[in-house]
């Protein structure tokens, strides 16, 4: 699971170098803003819990 999340950290980095970078054409920055949201949410889902009530319980 670490290894997994160290993966994604990592391509969310690479996402992040190249929107910052000024030598992106402007269609594949257009994509990798796309791309980006689509991690945030990955990233938000991940950090809920799967079961509200399993959560309280803990």
């Amino acid at each position: 699971m670490l290894r997994q999340l160290n993966r994604i950290g990592v391509n969310v980095n690479q996402i992040a170098r190249a929107l910052n970078s000024d030598l992106t054409p402007p269609d594949i920055g257009q994509r990798l803003d796309e791309l980006h949201r689509l991690l945030e949410l990955i990233a938000k889902a991940l950090r809920q819990p799967a079961d509200p009530g399993e959560d309280v319980a803990a």
